[in-house]
């Protein structure tokens, strides 16, 4: 197809057999179409098919065999437009289109919704970035890991092998190997205001998206919160599925975590769910799950439908930082610090990340004895406590020098399994409070085990080190909380 400008994208056309027309699944890639299955196309294509969809797979501008520049985001809503206006009026089309895709698939589905294009009835965004400056920056810091390894594997064609000593460089912007390779990558590590026009294009107008739209992520994703984000604007007829899943792994478990035989997207029928969510609003059959909300708790290990998110009856619940380490519901006193060396920082050990040997709800005791590492640790719990929404420490900080925040929620076993359920970063340019945002989470903390906060200054590779590159002394003074969000229920 050809786009309003002449530039022409490379589709592969997925036709039932018999001939006739048919509502349209559009997904708009820049991983490569030919890669099918591939990056960010977990559904099923044949199935699709044989359920009498016609399949659409287009490589975006600049990408695979589409013409033109790809610049990340920008003019995806006018080319998405264009797409589904092409796909809703050809021979094989019954006017109908839905889009589906992960990652940055989703993110050309909700631009392309954005423009209201005649035939679009329906999307699924999976894993989906907020936008572009969301992308790049968490709590001021550059998500180095996820950035980097996106740019210079994914875009810019660089084996792995390249990585480690790319990471090491400073500043973090300064990549010879990918200044010809992935432009754009240095603007946007030299660009750290949040309102440059660099960040304005391609943002997503949710109050003119009006197609509702099936949204879904992992609670161990490093796009989470945007992608609830999401859901949360759109509301409506939208959806909301979480699993216990990271960015691209979808099985029961994540190395030694297994969350149970109901856990991974194979046995909830994850092509499924996508095909009664288009067929729905496609051609009106009637809904076969009509859950607002479906989670899946860990700890209990179970999915569990909710009305809406975030909880109505999640309280939220201070867990005030102790002098002496503790971590509990009396208010404290004192005072607690540690000396930051950017170059010999906290390494990054699990959690929401582009490390394919160690992500996810990884064991934080290898990184036991660290001078550099404040942990704060509650008493053992003599019942489960759910904790289901917006985690937030809230803490009152100086330092010796410039300096981040970064925040980790551990769940302790009995036998000393230290399991990482989330972590965020803050950067600070004065003292005084700090907000670091650890995001959404469902977890409930059993019986025997104990709530942990590990606060520190680096968490390195996942996040940049601080420009200033120079030691610090951070203290962290009363009051100082961590703030969860409770939910009672006879069933916790």
């Amino acid at each position: 197809m050809f786009t309003r400008d002449g530039v022409e994208l490379a589709s592969t056309v997925y036709l039932p057999s018999g001939g006739g027309r048919h509502p349209v699944l559009l997904a708009r890639t820049p991983y490569d179409r030919r890669q099918v299955p591939g990056p960010a196309l977990r559904l099923d294509l044949d199935r699709l098919v044989e359920a009498g969809y016609a399949v659409v797979v287009q490589d975006v501008r600049g990408t695979g065999e589409s013409g033109g520049e790809f610049r990340f985001f920008t003019g995806e809503a006018e080319d998405g437009y264009d797409a589904v206006r092409w796909a809703a009026t050809q021979p094989w089309s019954d006017g109908n289109v839905g889009m589906f895709g992960d990652s940055y698939l989703g993110y050309t589905q909700l631009l392309a919704a954005r423009e209201r294009p005649e035939g679009l009835r329906a999307i699924a965004p999976s894993v989906t970035p907020a936008g572009l400056y969301e992308t790049v920056y968490s709590g001021g810091v550059p998500n180095l890991n996820v950035v980097l390894t996106v740019c210079a594997i994914v875009f810019g064609g660089l084996p792995p092998t390249e990585l480690g000593a790319m990471m090491e460089r400073l500043p973090p912007g300064d990549q010879p190997l990918l200044d010809d390779l992935v432009p754009f990558y240095r603007a946007w590590m030299e660009t750290t205001d949040p309102a440059a026009e660099l960040w304005r294009e391609p943002v997503i107008d949710h109050s003119r998206i009006e197609v509702p739209a099936l949204v879904s992520t992992g609670w161990h994703d490093y796009f989470r919160d945007a992608s609830i984000g999401h859901y949360e604007r759109l509301r409506g007829d939208s959806r909301l599925i979480v699993g216990p899943w990271t960015h691209f792994t979808q099985d029961r478990a994540i190395f030694d975590r297994d969350y149970g035989d109901r856990a991974s997207q194979a046995a909830i029928d994850w092509t499924g769910i996508h095909l009664d969510w288009f067929d729905h609003w496609l051609r009106g059959e009637p809904l076969r799950d009509d859950a607002r909300v479906r989670i899946f708790v860990m700890g209990t290990d179970e999915w569990r439908t909710e009305r809406d998110w975030p909880l109505l009856d999640a309280r939220r619940v201070p867990y005030h930082l102790g002098e002496d380490g503790s971590l509990g519901a009396a208010p404290a006193a004192g005072s607690r610090e540690f000396t930051s060396d950017p170059y010999d920082p906290v390494p990054t050990l699990g959690g929401a990340v582009m490390m394919f040997d160690a992500f996810g709800p990884l064991d934080q005791r290898p990184l036991d004895g660290r001078h550099d590492v404040l942990r704060y640790v509650g008493e053992p719990l003599e019942r489960p406590l759910e904790v289901t929404g917006e985690v937030e420490l809230v803490a009152t900080v100086s330092s010796t020098g410039p300096s981040d925040l970064t925040a980790k929620l551990v769940d302790v076993y009995p036998d000393g399994r230290a399991e990482l359920i989330t972590d965020a970063v803050a950067r600070f340019d004065r003292d005084g409070e700090v907000r670091v945002r650890l995001g959404a989470i469902s977890n409930v903390f059993r019986a025997g085990h104990r709530i942990r906060l590990d606060v520190a200054a680096t968490n390195f590779p996942k996040y940049a080190r601080h420009p200033a590159v120079e030691k610090a002394t951070v203290t962290v003074h009363a009051p100082s909380y961590l703030v969860l969000p409770v939910v009672e229920r006879a069933s916790a």
